[in-house]
């Protein structure tokens, strides 16, 4: 009988109603458009700087990420290699050799970074034949290299030229090497591109002469949520002296421009819920004082302060699910449209994403949880807000004394 009335009773004046009904649901779609789009973002830049190159976690040797010296390579345990081949969350694996040389050609030199990648594995996973800008990637033809694009420019080669390095080996052992530039490559980050040489993994192992070791397996992962997991079950396997480091500890930086975002986001929620908050307390206000005649001919009649705070509060709540759901349905088209077809930046824009190595698009995480939280804090605040209306019924006389 209560919820009846109740439902009654936001009709009888059908513009407030609307228009409560309208600013909640616009809020609504405002709030799960925005949580989508930046969450979308966070995991954009993450799957950009994470997927691309380091990976969500490494195997690494125990000292190698304070010390990074070949003396801190290890053998790949095929223990751990079996394991990920097991697992279904994995996205994939590789392994790299990373150390120092100086590069040189005709009069010009530069310490650069020397990678060895399984050029395979490299193309399947992270998809770094895509980054190629001149010339081609690895096709199986030993002492090939590619470069990064700014360290091209510096020493005023080009595919098809040749990169004479020379540097110091695993135990102590010279390494010197002359290497066929078959293409450039922009890894968007200035530090790389400016200073990366890429070998491939045999290659790499013979200029340092590291026979068979790697300084690093990057795991990358189908699911970043699974990260902490996945990492501990591959450290079950590992022989001692081998540990998983966490790309949030190789990428400081990274995880306070994500952690930025994530800051962001809190607050556009916040001034949202703030927004819907006056829309509906002003609302609870309008309704309590215009109605302060019916509710004490309600009392006149015997109804209990208690059902006409009932009333009252199912009206609120009845507002905020009506918004919410009406909000829902107009967001979710919305954020799945987003989601399929990103907002995509071109020209100056597109070039500043480019520099720090992120993909120049926006698109948008479609999760439902997400929306049914939003939904569950609108009930929250109208439940909280309607303490002025039930306030008002409980110091409510049925005739006002006189002043």
């Amino acid at each position: 009988m209560i919820g009846l009335l109740a439902w009654r009773n936001l009709w009888r004046n059908r513009r407030r109603t609307f228009i409560t009904v309208a600013s909640i649901m616009f809020a609504v779609v405002f709030a799960n458009v925005m949580d989508a789009l930046l969450s979308g973002i966070n995991q954009q830049m993450t799957d950009s700087m994470v997927g691309i190159y380091s990976g969500h976690f490494q195997v690494q040797q125990q000292d190698f990420w304070e010390d990074k010296s070949l003396h801190n390579t290890f053998i790949p345990p095929k223990e751990a290699a079996g394991l990920l081949d097991t697992l279904p969350e994995v996205k994939g694996y590789t392994k790299r050799l990373e150390s120092v040389a100086l590069a040189s050609a005709e009069n010009l030199t530069r310490g650069v970074l020397v990678v060895g990648i399984e050029p395979d594995n490299e193309k399947r996973i992270t998809g770094l034949e895509e980054k190629v800008q001149a010339g081609s990637y690895f096709h199986g033809n030993p002492g090939d290299a590619i470069i990064g694009k700014g360290l091209a420019e510096y020493l005023d080669i080009q595919p098809g030229d040749t990169l004479v390095m020379i540097g110091e080996g695993y135990h102590g052992a010279s390494a010197a090497g002359k290497y066929h530039i078959c293409g450039t490559i922009r890894m968007g980050s200035p530090d790389l591109d400016n200073n990366l040489v890429f070998l491939t993994l045999a290659d790499a192992q013979f200029f340092f002469a590291a026979y068979g070791r790697v300084t690093s397996m990057p795991v990358f992962l189908k699911d970043n949520t699974i990260q902490k997991e996945v990492a501990q079950e591959i450290s079950g396997v590992l022989p001692e002296g081998l540990i998983t480091q966490p790309w949030q500890k190789m990428m400081p930086m990274a995880t306070q421009s994500l952690g930025l975002i994530d800051a962001m986001r809190i607050i556009v929620l916040a001034l949202l819920y703030l927004l819907i908050s006056f829309s509906i307390f002003g609302t609870l206000i309008m309704m309590a004082n215009e109605r302060l005649l019916e509710f004490r001919v309600l009392l006149a009649i015997g109804m209990q302060k208690t059902k006409m705070g009932a009333m009252v509060l199912l009206e609120s709540v009845s507002l905020a699910i009506l918004g919410a759901a009406l909000g829902f349905l107009a967001s979710y088209p919305v954020v799945t449209y987003l989601n399929e077809y990103p907002i995509t930046f071109k020209g100056r824009a597109a070039q500043g994403w480019e520099s720090f190595g992120i993909d120049p698009v926006m698109p948008t995480i479609v999760d439902f949880s997400m929306f049914a939280m939003h939904s569950a804090v609108i009930l929250v605040i109208s439940a909280l807000l309607s303490v002025y209306a039930l306030n008002k019924i409980r110091n409510l006389e049925v005739v006002p004394a006189k002043k």
